[in-house]
Order: C-alpha cells, then sequence, then structure tokens
C-alpha cells in the first residue's frame, strides 16, 4: 500500500466531505483508514476506503476516495459518500465499497460523455469541414475503421438524406431532397467508426462514395426549398432532423416507395411498430454477422424495398438524435466525389 497516496485520499475525502450540506461546512470530526481496494473492473484503480463521524458523538460513516491509475499515481480523481453507516462485517463493507466505486466511476464517465457530446454538438453544428481532419476517420488505427455497409440505389439522380425511421413517412414527412444531381447509378455507402472506452462503438461519418477520388474541399448540400426541413427568412434550413438515432441515403424516388411500403406495413399490422416488429431483426442479422463494427443490436443495414427491389442503407446516427447536415465532397479536379453526413468527431475523445 502506497502510504502518499493514502494521504492524498484522506486528504480529498475530507475536503469534499466539508463541502457536502450533511456535514454544515465543516470537516469529519473523526476519520479513519479501514483498508484499500484495487478495482479490477476498471483498469485495477486504486481506491481507500475509510470510516467517519460527523461529530464525536454518532455511528461511523463509509467514504472512499481514490481511482490511482498505479502505485505511483498521485492523482486522486474520486471521492465518494453516500453517508452510509460503515458496516460491521467486513466483507459487508468490502461489498459496499465497490457499490460505491462503481457508482462513482459511472457517475464520472457520464459527466466526461456530457461534456463532449456537448462539444460534439458544436461539430455537427459547423458548416465547414476541414478535409484533411476527416480524412483521417478513414484511416484504420487501433481505435478507428471504415468499412462499407451496403449499396444506394439511386435510379432518378436525387438523393434523400434523412432518419428514414420518423421522418419518411405518415403525415409528418421531412425528407429533404437535395439540389444537386449525380448520375444515375448504385454508390457504396461507407461508415466511419471508432471506438472508446468512454463511448463505446460510434459512427462517426456515413459516406456515399459517388467516385473513387480523393476529397479535397466540401460543400454544404443544399435542400430543395420544397422539401427542405424548414423554412426561414431568409431562406431554406439544409439539414435533416434525427428523432430515431437513425440517418439514412436514399433516392428520392425511393424515398417515396419506401414511405408507401411502410404505411401499407402498419394496415397490414395494426398496432406494431415498424422498428421494433419488422427493422429490429434486420440490424439484430447485421450486428451478428459484424459484431466487432457496431453495438448490440447493430448500428446499420442495407435494406431492399420488397416492392421495388431498390436499396437504401440505414445508418446509426453518432449520438442519437439532433440534426444533422450533409456535404458534398469535391475532388482535386472539382468533381463531386462523395456525399458526408458528419456525427461523430473522435478527435474529441482523443484529446
Amino acid at each position: 500500500m502506497n502510504e502518499m497516496q493514502k494521504e492524498i485520499a484522506q486528504k480529498a475525502l475530507c475536503e469534499w466531505l466539508s463541502k457536502q450540506e450533511q456535514m454544515g461546512g465543516k470537516p469529519p470530526k473523526k476519520i479513519e483508514f479501514a483498508f484499500a481496494l484495487k478495482d479490477d473492473q476498471n483498469n485495477d484503480r486504486i481506491f481507500f476506503v475509510f470510516k467517519f463521524k460527523k461529530s464525536a458523538v454518532g455511528k461511523y460513516l463509509i467514504g472512499i476516495a481514490g481511482g490511482f491509475e498505479d502505485e505511483e499515481s498521485t492523482e486522486c480523481g474520486l471521492v465518494f459518500s453516500g453517508f452510509d453507516e460503515f458496516p460491521d462485517d467486513r466483507d459487508a463493507a468490502v461489498e459496499l465499497a465497490f457499490k460505491m466505486i462503481d457508482f462513482i466511476v459511472q457517475f464520472e464517465a457520464r459527466k466526461k460523455l456530457q461534456a463532449v457530446f456537448e462539444k460534439n454538438l458544436k461539430y455537427i453544428g459547423s458548416k465547414d469541414i476541414d478535409a484533411e481532419k476527416l480524412a483521417r476517420q478513414f484511416v484504420k488505427t487501433n481505435t478507428r475503421f471504415f468499412l462499407t455497409v451496403g449499396q444506394v440505389d439511386v435510379p432518378s439522380g436525387r438523393v434523400v438524406v434523412a432518419d428514414p425511421l420518423c421522418y419518411m413517412f405518415g403525415e409528418h414527412v421531412i425528407a429533404p431532397v437535395l439540389k444537386r444531381e449525380i448520375p444515375k447509378g448504385t454508390y457504396p455507402a461507407e461508415a466511419a467508426l471508432f471506438r472508446n472506452p468512454l463511448a463505446g462503438i460510434r459512427m462517426c461519418t456515413a459516406r456515399l462514395k459517388i467516385k473513387d477520388t480523393e476529397a479535397v474541399r466540401y460543400e454544404l448540400a443544399e435542400s430543395e426549398e420544397e422539401t427542405a426541413a424548414a423554412k426561414l427568412k431568409d431562406g431554406v434550413m439544409h439539414g435533416f432532423p434525427v428523432d430515431a438515432g437513425m440517418m439514412c441515403f436514399c433516392d428520392s424516388e425511393g424515398a417515396k416507395a419506401y414511405g408507401a411500403f411502410l404505411g401499407k406495413w402498419h394496415k397490414e399490422n395494426p398496432g406494431k411498430n415498424h422498428y421494433d416488429d419488422y427493422f429490429a431483426a434486420f440490424f439484430a442479422e447485421s450486428g451478428k454477422k459484424l459484431p466487432q463494427f457496431q453495438r448490440e443490436g447493430g448500428d446499420f443495414i442495407e435494406w431492399t424495398n420488397p416492392d421495388t427491389n431498390e436499396r437504401l442503407v440505414m445508418i446509426a446516427s453518432g449520438f442519437g438524435d439532433g440534426f444533422y447536415r450533409s456535404f458534398w465532397g469535391f475532388d482535386d479536379k472539382d468533381e463531386v466525389c462523395e456525399l458526408i453526413v458528419p456525427m461523430v468527431d473522435p478527435d474529441l475523445f482523443e484529446e
């Protein structure tokens, strides 16, 4: 046991306790070291467990401090007490301490994830794309990967990028058709993803590859006014809302056929949910085939409309719901080579 770490932990716990309402602004009257623990569920981080009293009389309560990464570490980042009574039985005390450690580790992880999430909102809200920064998402490393997740048929030459589960059918369709046309054909849809202990596996950028050349600059993909997400005083809002954690690349006429298919499916399956009772099976199958590249339950599928035999691709939208934008990528000949949807900036997790 590292005595210096124990002293740092005790001081950190006393300072933390003195700021809690239950202590009335005062440090504990008595505090004693109980035992140390190594948490093998969280990278073998070291914690120190103490028992303390709020006043000279009364029962001992339990508190923890630590999170030291190794025997040489001096950073005490995690401190907590739920002001529970310190158990007389050592095994019960150890069990309670581990529960407290698990709670504070998860709490800190959520705080960190929330901070990154807020920074990421600025990333997806920006209209400027750094081509070199984005290209790094499509280079395989220990934490980053990319793969083709399906083929998209675009027989009309017009593309829709939208939330397929909420906004491509029914009474409230928000499926913007992009102004720019591309050659009629079939194109591979790719997903750049990363793995991180804090966020797990996340889809970072969805890409429809139109030409086999490299993008050197990006331009906001503008929507037709008639199908735009919203009309503003100075024009239209370019982009698309997501309310079901999913986006898709689809042909403009294919989007209408998709809506018609779902309308018919709901008539034939009254009271059922088109995700839980239909699409979930496709995602589950995808998850089983490629579990190393997506979360449990699946993050992407290629789906063929049984009525038209045309394909579209659905991809999980990074951190989920929000408002996303599409961008055309241009190569060094100033020709369109891809269409992208930035969703998560992996650099935020690696900083």
